[in-house]
This record gives structure tokens, sequence and C-alpha cells, in this order.
């Protein structure tokens, strides 16, 4: 990956600064709005859509089927009440706004994480986590945990696709549960191997039981993204006057 014009800690604290932004909002189409910038903020920086957008799509997943639940739960204003077999469920007018909302804000936050994370290298994230004076305790723990991560997906993907020639799809649900968790469990217990193994390696090439890790520091054209981000808060400040408000509670 080629190295852009702001570094990695100016990027990692211009991310947190607009998510600040997006969460406080409680107009749908400011957050609509933010979405549209996010886009276009990682179109110039020429993200890899095919990468950030799959696992977007994951999450959304996720956060769609919770938001499916609040007009159901939250609310007053009784839009319309649908007769189960369990007994009536009403549908809040107030938890489909709620429920919109919690919806764009996510969508733009994930969004705006993945397209920042997919600008910066390893190195560079954990440099700018030192700069911003993250303990080297959690940044070596962090570090390890990021490098397995993608040994933990290939490891479960062999023992997966092992099992899918040895009929896991064609066996009963609880055949399929019992396998299910024996994969976990293996795939746990070789990673834990694995780690000892290169531990006990690293120790005979003289680590000394610290990860030592370095600042990724700042550059000079970081000064570009701290004159966008206080013109953005400007105009927010003008366009949605409550966000000084929402922002100070």
């Amino acid at each position: 990956m080629k190295k852009g014009p702001f570094s990695p800690t100016s990027i990692l604290i211009s991310t947190f600064a607009v998510a600040l932004m997006i969460a406080i909002q409680m107009n749908p189409m400011v957050v609509l709005a933010a979405i549209f910038m996010v886009l276009i903020g990682g179109l110039i920086a020429g993200t890899r859509w095919r990468t950030v957008l799959s696992l977007a799509a994951k999450f959304e997943l996720a956060i769609l089927f919770w938001v499916f639940f609040v007009p159901f739960l939250y609310g007053e204003t009784i839009l319309t009440t649908l007769n189960l077999p369990t007994g009536p469920v009403n549908i809040y007018q107030e938890g489909i706004d709620f429920g919109i909302l919690i919806g764009l804000r996510m969508m733009s936050l994930i969004l705006l994480f993945l397209i920042a994370l997919s600008q910066m290298t390893l190195t560079g994230f954990m440099g700018a986590l030192r700069t911003l004076r993250v303990p080297n305790s959690i940044l070596g723990s962090l570090l390890i945990m990021l490098r397995y991560v993608p040994l933990f997906i290939e490891e479960r993907k062999r023992m997966h696709d092992a099992q899918s020639l040895r009929g896991f799809e064609r066996g009963t649900r609880g055949n399929r549960i019992l396998s299910l968790g024996f994969m976990v469990g293996s795939s746990i217990d070789r990673a834990f191997d694995r780690s000892i193994s290169v531990y006990e390696s690293m120790k005979l090439r003289g680590f000394g039981g610290k990860v030592v890790l370095r600042g990724g520091g700042f550059k000079k054209l970081d000064t570009v993204l701290l004159v966008i981000l206080i013109l953005l808060y400007v105009a927010l400040f003008i366009v949605v006057p409550n966000t000084l408000e929402a922002l100070i509670i």
C-alpha cells in the first residue's frame, strides 16, 4: 500500500471526530448527508470498495436485524396492531423513526471506520495508537490478535471444507451443532498451540517479553485535515443549531 499524504494518526483522530459528529445527530437527513460525504471522501482517497462494501454488508445485516425490533418495543403513538397467535403486537411511529435514525447512524459509522482503516497498514495503525499514548502492553496484545485473525479464519475454512466432504451439510441438526462446536473448539486449541510455539521461537531470538512500538507522528499536510474538520463542524453548527447543545450534553 502506498503512503498517503496524511499520517495514520491524523486519519484516526479525524475519523473519531467525524464519528462523534454523526453520533449526536437526530435528523435522518443530516445523517444521509454525512453518508454521502463519507462516500465522496472514500472515492477521493481511492478506497478499495469491493473489500469495504463486503465488510459493511456483513455488519449491516446484524444491525438491521436489531433495528427491526425497535418499532415493536419503543414509542407511544400506535401506528398499527398485528394480531399474532401469541397476542396483539403494536407498531409505534416513534419506534420506526428511531429505528431508521439508528440504522442510518450505524451505516455511516461503519462506512467511515472501514474507509479510514482501509487507508492504513497494520503498522501505521499501531503507530497511530502509540502516538495517542496507548500503552505498549495493550498494543502488543492487539498486534498479536490482529496477526492471528486471518490465520484463525483460514483454519476455520479448512476444517469446514473437510467436514463438508465428510457429510457435514447432510447430517441432522444435532450432529451439525456438535460438528460446529468441535470445529470452533479445535480451531481455538490449534491457535493456542501455535501461539505457544511462536512465543517460544521469539524468546529464542531474544524477545524480552515486551512489544515496543514507536509512534507514527504527524505530517505537515495533516493541517489540511484539521482545517477541513473545523469547517465541517462550523457548517454543521450553522445548519443544525442544536448540535452544540447535544455535543455538550
